[in-house]
This record gives structure tokens, sequence and C-alpha cells, in this order.
């Protein structure tokens, strides 16, 4: 049985009501891999998004236009779809959370920070989690809970969208070259829209409602599956605004954990998060814990801790570098895992 204390309830209700849910922004980059006004502008789009990962996420569209483009080619019916959904007329082209800004590229990148800086501020209308997501041999599968953060959802036309996207694919990876510009890497590149490109209809709307979508889907053209990346996000069908949008990762580690962002089961409460490497933990469940471990991107355990199964509140020092990791709490029958920042 767990001591509860004055402190630890206190602690518990100001880091709730501190880390509540946030936005995570998505950019729809539009590109071609021939275009030399695309390999001036969508690498630095990429950039931002890799060195804020707590702030967006991109996925990028490769388009019929202006040259060929083997990643196109990939997948043109989904690609297709979503430049006729927003009217891309000319490539390179960004848009953020659908219908909060939409210009092209060469524009966007200046303000790109301030732009972001200014969305990401708006509470979102939307929690999307992973259930689970495991990639096994040849198949992606996974289960994603879309919960409705806003009573007024239930008048709106939603559309749930699941869509595999490889982060980075090389040129080399083709046997003839994928365009004529002068990338040598492509980022965030859109491999697959589940079930399709429609997205799935948002049914249970209502405040603190969810629907969950499962995933099952065997790899197709994917150049590099350490490279497979999946974006989630809830979508507007009539005003084109993104409600919320999330960025997982399905790989495996050498001791079989998957990663899974944002599972729940154990109700874990990190903070600060992001941290310099002092962390807390709150458990505010009855369900027991005995093992704490840190996992990076690699799927490598790069600290790991047994815990008193009777405390409710851990205090670890974590020496780490600058990044993202999971800190994964178990005991011999269940598993969770939380994502964190290091930042100093």
């Amino acid at each position: 049985m767990k001591t509860n204390n004055l402190f630890t309830l206190i602690g518990i209700f100001i880091v709730s009501s501190t880390f509540a849910q946030t936005r995570i922004v998505l950019v729809e980059q539009f590109t071609n891999s021939g275009c030399p006004p695309c390999a001036a502008s969508s690498p630095s789009v990429f950039n931002y998004v890799d060195s804020n990962p707590s702030d967006v996420v991109a996925i990028a569209y490769h388009t019929s236009f202006p040259y060929n483009d083997s990643m196109y080619f990939e997948n043109p019916s989904e690609s297709n779809s979503r430049v006729a959904l927003y009217s891309v007329s000319g490539v390179p082209y960004s848009i953020v959370d659908g219908n909060y800004y939409q210009n092209g590229s060469p524009a966007f990148v200046p303000i790109m920070s301030s732009t972001i800086n200014a969305r990401k501020i708006v509470s979102p209308k939307y929690d999307v989690q992973a259930l689970s997501f495991d990639l096994t041999g040849n198949l992606l599968t996974g289960s994603f809970k879309f919960t409705s953060l806003d009573g007024a959802n239930s008048s709106d036309n939603l559309i749930a969208h699941i869509v595999v996207i490889e982060k980075n694919v090389l040129k080399s990876s083709y046997a003839a070259s994928p365009g004529a510009n002068s990338e040598t890497e492509y980022g965030y590149v859109m491999r697959k829209m589940v079930p399709n490109a429609s997205g799935t209809v948002l049914v249970n709307k209502t405040l603190s409602s969810s629907d969950t979508i499962n995933l099952n889907w065997s790899l197709n053209k994917i150049k590099d599956i350490n490279e497979l990346r999946l974006v989630a996000f809830v979508q507007n069908l009539i005003t084109k605004e993104v409600y919320q949008s999330q960025l997982f990762s399905p790989q495996l580690n050498s001791v079989g954990i998957t990663d899974i962002t944002h599972s729940n089961l154990f109700n874990p409460i990190l903070y600060p998060n992001p941290s310099t490497g002092n962390l807390f933990i709150s458990l505010i469940t009855e369900r027991f814990i005995d093992k704490m471990d840190v996992i990076n991107q690699l799927g490598e355990i790069v600290y790991s801790k047994s815990i008193d199964a009777s405390v409710n509140t851990i205090n670890v020092e974590l020496n780490l570098s600058n990044g993202i990791y999971y800190v994964k709490l178990s005991n011999n029958s269940a598993s969770s895992i939380q994502k964190l920042s290091i930042l100093k």
C-alpha cells in the first residue's frame, strides 16, 4: 500500500495544472526532388522540425510538378489528394495546421519560428495518443486514440488521419536519381495514409469522448525501416483546421521494448519536462512499479533503476545529453512509456 503525504498531493496538483495537454503544430510541406527552389527551402523546414520536436511535426508530400519525382510515383494518389485539398499549384509550399498559414516556402522560412510559436500557444481541441505501435517483420500495426478536448467539436466534421512517413530518405537509396536538384536526402516523406487519403471519420466528438483507430499495413516502398515514423492528426474537413497532431516511432530496441508515446497505464506525471536532468515522477494510481528504464531514440537503455514498490514519487538525476528519451515504468506484468525531453 502506498503512503501519501500532503507534500506529494500538492505536488501532483501543481504539476497536473502546469503540464496540461499542449499543441503540436503540423507543417505540411509540398516539395519536389527536381526543383532548385525546393532544395533551397524544404531542408530549412525539416531542420527546424528536427530541432523542435516538442513543438512541431511535419509531413512532406512530393508532387508531380514541376519535374518527375520518384517519391511521388511511389504513392501518387494520396499526394494528389492533399494537393487538391489545398489547391497547391507550385512548390515548395508550406501549410501550417491546415488553415492557419499557407504560402510559398521562400516566404515561410524567414517567419517560420514566429508563426509556429504563435500557433503552438493555442490550446488543442483534441488529444492524440498511441495505445500501441509495433513493427513485426514487414507488418506495421498499432492502435491510436483520439479524444475530444472541446465540447464544440460535436458539431464539426472531423477526420482522423494516420500517416506513415520516412523521416529521412537518401537520394542514394534509389538506383536512378529521384530528382535532379541538389538535395542528397529528403525529409518526412509521406509513404502511406491509412486507410487512404480520406482518413477516418470521427464519431465520438463530445467532450472527453474518444475514437480508437487501428493500423495494419504491410510495408511498401520503404527504404530504411529505422526511419519509419507515424504522424497522427485531427482535421476539420470543412475549415481544414488541424486540431492536434503527434509524431510516433515504432522502433523496437534490442531488448524488445516498443516505444509508445503518451501511454499512461500507470498515470505517471514527469516533471519538469523538458528537464535538465533532475527528474521527478509522481504516480497517481495504486498500481505499483518495481523498475524504471530510460531509453534513447535508438532503443538503447541508457539508465535503469530498481524502484521500491511502496513509493509514489520518484526522484532521479539523469546525466544525459540533450534530446528525446522515453521513460519506461514497469512491473512483472505491465509497462508504460512516457516521452521525456532533456534540455540543459
